[in-house]
């Protein structure tokens, strides 16, 4: 997204810009006239100074935080919702021939022969949202530490039914799966959560915010991360994730989830199954533990090789893990201790011959 994407883009900026230049100008006109009145216009020409000192001070700092946002901000939010994040994926977010985030061209269907195939399916943490540089992703890291071949086949707010028609379209292609790595997330049943469903239509059929808060990069940071701290329905939505793992919400995610193992199965393929932990909410009262006991015991059961990460970064938890105080991804440290103890993972649970 670029800094003026339209009209109303430029001329917001215009205005931000004419007011400390006519402030000034209007300051600097007063100043040489007030010699000119009588002591009874003493009184009006101070008071109308005084404005005009405010009116140039909050109007340039006003400026000078609307150009930061708008041309050197580079950064992102959990929720992707700001033009600031926009312009960050417009920089940063290239997409190969075959329609996922990579510096590789393409993930051709056949393999090579003889060489192991690992392929990752995922979301937002998989493609690396808030990871500038692609190569800094855990899934590049263990690619270019090693010498298998290595698709990241993800995509921001995938949830397991996007994944499951994913591995059914790949399967439709004849692409050849081997080691399948599905990088899952607390969050990926919020597509069938029927109380999440009704905030997410709430949330998306919102009225616009208005002139200002669409074409000011300024107006439009503060706004959102405003109504991501304030807003109930999406303050409540890590609630809500916690509470569909208590109910039947949980037993239709299980049965997706066999269904993506059979499918991978079937196909070729062998699953393994690595847990991300919410990092934000790391700690002693980390609310989600039994959400994440109870996905190791149904990945257990079911006799396929799970990772989970928790561990991994309670042990980093005093570090900085998260891209920033405003999103909620795993930053470029975060990505480093996950492929680390990934490719460790990987490699004591691969098969012991490519298949092909």
């Amino acid at each position: 997204m670029k800094a003026f994407q339209d009209s109303g883009d430029a001329f917001t900026y215009a205005v931000f810009v004419i007011l400390p230049v006519l402030s000034g100008a209007l300051l600097v006109w007063l100043a040489r006239c007030s010699g000119r009145g009588g002591s009874r216009k003493k009184g009006r020409v101070v008071a109308c100074a005084n404005l005009l000192v405010f009116v140039f001070t909050a109007s340039t700092v006003m400026v000078a935080m609307e150009s930061y946002y708008r041309f050197w901000c580079d950064t992102t939010d959990s929720f992707a919702l700001t033009r600031v994040t926009q312009c960050w994926m417009q920089r940063h977010w290239q997409l190969n021939s075959s329609g996922f985030r990579d510096s590789l061209s393409a993930y051709p269907a056949p393999r090579s022969p003889g060489q192991r195939r690992i392929t990752f399916v995922g979301d937002s943490f998989t493609a690396g949202h808030g990871i500038a540089n692609v190569e800094d992703r855990f899934a590049n890291r263990i690619r270019n530490g090693g010498e298998a071949e290595v698709h990241v086949m993800a995509k921001l707010g995938f949830d397991t039914g996007d994944e499951l028609n994913l591995v059914r379209a790949l399967a439709a292609q004849h692409y050849q799966f081997d080691e399948v790595v599905l990088v899952y997330n607390l969050n990926d049943l919020s597509d069938i959560d029927p109380v999440w469903r009704v905030v997410d239509q709430r949330i998306n059929t919102t009225n616009s915010p208005g002139f200002l808060i669409e074409h000011s990069f300024l107006f439009n940071t503060y706004y959102y991360r405003l109504k991501a701290r304030f807003e109930p329905d999406i303050g409540n939505y890590y609630q809500s994730i916690r509470k569909a793992y208590d109910s039947p919400v949980w037993e239709e995610q299980q049965r997706r989830l066999n269904s993506l193992h059979s499918l991978v199965e079937t196909n070729g393929g062998h699953l393994l199954v690595v847990t991300f932990p919410f990092l934000q909410h790391l700690g002693p009262d980390y609310e989600f533990g039994q959400v994440h006991v109870k996905l190791d015991k149904f990945w257990r059961e079911l006799g396929i090789p799970h990772l989970d990460l928790l561990g991994v970064y309670e042990a980093h938890r005093h570090e900085r893990l998260t891209v920033n105080s405003h999103d909620a991804h795993p930053n470029a440290n975060a990505h480093a201790l996950a492929g680390e103890a990934i490719n460790d993972f990987i490699q004591k649970n691969v098969r012991s011959e490519p298949h092909l």
